[in-house]
């Protein structure tokens, strides 16, 4: 369950520079959101909270670098971590490196990693019947024996429109659609469907095993900018 919240989490990030870099997303160093994620039931499993904590503007876009916390839903904190993602010319680039669990990362820190891959896109023009570009990540662990850990995301659609009211406010959304295949000492598919706003990202994300029935999702509970 914690790898389709972290899922979740890592592909919901924003920053107030050059609004006009990307217009689904605008915040600004301090700004801070937080996630609720429920099972398919709508039970509360935890939150997870994200606060940007530095950002850099550039003449075609920003850097920014937040904080990611998770607490279980009795609020108990049970992960934290940093992520970071950029905008250029009109794109957000979401770095594919942080959706490897941050335990799995500390278990291997003594070891020899090589990370490879391309970043999540999320463009600035979104619109229905458009076909968004696939992402990947490999990481090779060099020991006494070889590991090779793979994240896919892939068959990424703009499927539609739809207005969702959430604890935070009610928003105008695109919905897009994609598969994630994982092989982290075995194998998992699943697909996601993420709802973005304009200036907010990500309002709700829903995961669904390979057979299409919901898992777990997540809904935007909170929003200061």
């Amino acid at each position: 369950m914690k790898k389709y919240f972290l899922i979740a989490a890592v592909l919901f990030f924003t920053i107030d520079v050059n609004a006009q870099c990307n217009q689904y997303f605008k915040v600004q160093q301090g700004t801070n959101w937080t996630l609720s994620n429920y099972d398919a039931k709508g039970k509360l499993q935890g939150k997870t909270i994200q606060k940007v904590t530095e950002y850099s503007e550039s003449s075609n876009g920003f850097v920014a670098t937040f904080e990611v916390t998770s607490v279980d839903k009795k609020g108990e904190q049970t992960m934290i971590g940093s992520s970071k993602m950029t905008c250029e010319n009109g794109v957000i680039f979401f770095d594919m490196n942080d959706m490897f669990p941050e335990e799995q990362m500390k278990s291997m820190k003594d070891m020899e990693m090589k990370l490879e891959g391309t970043n999540l896109e999320l463009p600035d023009n979104l619109k229905v019947g458009q076909q968004l570009k696939d992402a990947s990540v490999v990481m090779k662990v060099m020991g006494p024996m070889t590991m090779s850990f793979t994240i896919d995301i892939v068959d990424r659609n703009v499927i539609g429109k739809e207005t969702l009211d959430t604890p935070a406010g009610s928003f105008d959304c695109f919905k897009v659609s994609q598969t994630v295949k994982m092989k982290m000492m075995m194998k998992m598919e699943m697909s996601s469907v993420e709802y973005y706003s304009k200036d907010v990202g990500m309002v709700k994300s829903e995961t669904y095993d390979k057979k299409g029935k919901l898992k777990a999702y997540s809904l935007l509970t909170t929003y200061n900018y």
